[in-house]
């Protein structure tokens, strides 16, 4: 499957990220939109035919931000509830941070929610090393780790590798055979920037191997290509510079 992300066109008002979705969709080649940060996604001004992927804690009621999270079980039957009659795909979420849960609550909890929900779920890798599945869990545990189902966000990946696409291919190689969905972005290295997809990039022959592969891809970035659809805040910046300094790079081997 290939989506777009809430999160690469966002930033306006839900009726317009759906038109751009519709806009995009053939060119593409869209088979879901993801639910995500950056737009109020509304479950009831959303058309039932649209095929979705949430991301983490993305779902409203209005202005009403929906309360979840992997590490409170509580949480989960709110989404159960709102999903069980549309056609929804799949679910990543972000792991938790290290001081809420052990590893292992962490791997029951993912069952658990994968089961209640009857969606395949996975947790997404992490760029700070507060959280869990950070590159340094993959350094230092990686036997723990390889019953976990992954979201692979390659512009999480280039900040662990501070941009160096070596780096970055390695890691990612090593990690796919783990992976069930994958985040499409990009950035310096330095920060989570989201920013447009350059022509060319790596990646770019891979979409479409990934996709018969049967792996969720999802544009989390747009192509620059698509620039005039770029999420709005990200439009409100361009002109404005802003340097940023990288230290260090964790290694894949």
């Amino acid at each position: 499957m290939i989506g777009l992300s809430m999160t690469a066109i966002g930033q306006r008002p839900l009726p317009e990220c759906l038109e751009i979705y519709g806009a995009l969709k053939g060119q593409l080649a869209l088979d879901f939109l993801e639910l995500a940060v950056g737009t109020r996604c509304d479950l009831a001004l959303i058309p039932t035919d649209i095929p979705l992927v949430l991301h983490d804690r993305c779902l409203y009621e209005g202005a009403h931000k929906l309360p979840f999270s992997i590490a409170e079980p509580d949480s989960w039957h709110g989404y159960r509830q709102r999903i069980i009659s549309r056609d929804v795909r799949l679910l990543s979420v972000h792991p938790p941070l290290r001081s809420e849960m052990s590893l292992d609550g962490i791997r029951r909890n993912r069952e658990a929610l994968e089961s209640l929900l009857g969606i395949p779920v996975c947790l997404e890798v992490m760029p700070a090393t507060n959280y869990w599945l950070c590159a340094d869990d993959f350094c230092t545990q990686p036997d723990a780790l390889t019953d976990i189902p992954l979201l692979l966000d390659i512009s999480h990946i280039n900040l662990w590798a501070r941009g160096r696409n070596a780096e970055v291919r390695c890691w990612f190689e090593r990690l796919l055979p783990q992976a069930i969905a994958i985040h499409l972005s990009h950035n310096n290295g330095c920060s989570d920037s989201h920013d447009l997809i350059p022509a060319g990039i790596w990646f770019e022959e891979s979409v479409a191997e990934w996709h018969a592969d049967g792996l969720s891809v999802t544009y989390e970035s747009l192509p620059e290509a698509f620039a005039q659809y770029e999420r709005m805040d990200k439009q409100r910046q361009k002109g404005q510079g802003t340097k940023t300094v990288c230290l260090g790079i964790i290694s894949a081997q």
